[in-house]
């Protein structure tokens, strides 16, 4: 019993070591920022955009007009109205991609769930021929999920969403979806785990995935985005001469 002890103790210590295993420890890292997030909310699930065709064949001609006229409707209201835009106003489109690049190298063995990301855009976002986020804003992303490789060829997993970034007119753009990847097997090691022995498995190692500074991806634009101006307000809106943020009068007297 004594040595069969022994022997589990030194498995565990050795999974641990292999795995990147350790106990709770407390600390603070003043070099990485994380990101508060609503841990609920899966920036890479698909969305559905368009509603669900209804299947007209079984339905009664009195019901085919209703459906019809219901259909009509929603499309008059849809010309009225904007989700989140007040009337009038111009805005970034739900949906919209941003071509980014990373900032900085991101690696699936030193970064952690939560950790902030920056990226910088690639390209102008135009609208209506006036510059709304230029190239190279630099906007917020966080590691949505993160796993080091490990034993019995476990790969490295890192993703990283969009967060948010700024119009020239300091809106906040509400981002989601982002880069995703995930390291190689060390030679099929989980395939054959369960032929070798299990001290001989923890050292079939899987590899990690590093992202180096400028990778390219994609993020999407998460709702509408009221860029708060008319279509004729927009060019001065964006002007990057005028001083845009938080604004206070204080009187002297």
């Amino acid at each position: 019993m004594k040595k069969s002890g022994k022997l589990a103790a030194v498995i565990l210590s050795a999974m641990m070591l292999v795995n990147g295993i350790s106990l709770p420890v407390a600390f603070a890292s003043s070099s990485n920022a994380y990101v508060e997030v609503d841990e609920n909310y899966d920036p890479f699930a698909d969305e559905e955009t368009q509603p669900k065709e209804v299947d007209t064949s079984k339905l009664t001609f009195k019901e085919r007009l209703a459906l019809q006229k219901q259909q009509e409707e929603q499309k008059a209201k849809q010309k009225v109205t904007v989700a989140n835009v007040l009337p009038g106003h111009i805005y970034i489109p739900k949906g919209t991609m941003l071509n980014v690049e990373l900032v900085k190298d991101a690696n699936s063995k030193t970064h952690k769930k939560n950790q902030q990301v920056d990226f910088k855009t690639t390209d102008n976002l135009i609208i209506n021929g006036v510059v709304v986020i230029p190239k190279d804003t630099v906007g917020i992303g966080y590691v949505y999920e993160a796993q080091k490789a490990g034993g019995f060829g476990r790969k490295g997993v890192l993703r990283i969403a969009g967060k948010e970034i700024k119009t020239l007119n300091n809106i906040a753009v509400p981002l989601r979806k982002g880069l995703e990847g995930k390291g190689k097997t060390d030679g099929g090691a989980v395939v054959v785990a369960a032929a070798v022995s299990l001290v001989g498995g923890l050292f079939m190692k899987g590899s990690n995935i590093n992202y180096p500074a400028g990778t390219d991806f994609q993020v999407e634009v998460r709702d509408n985005v009221d860029l708060g101006v008319t279509p004729d307000e927009l060019a001065e809106a964006m002007n990057p001469a005028v001083p845009h943020g938080q604004e206070i009068v204080v009187n002297v007297k």
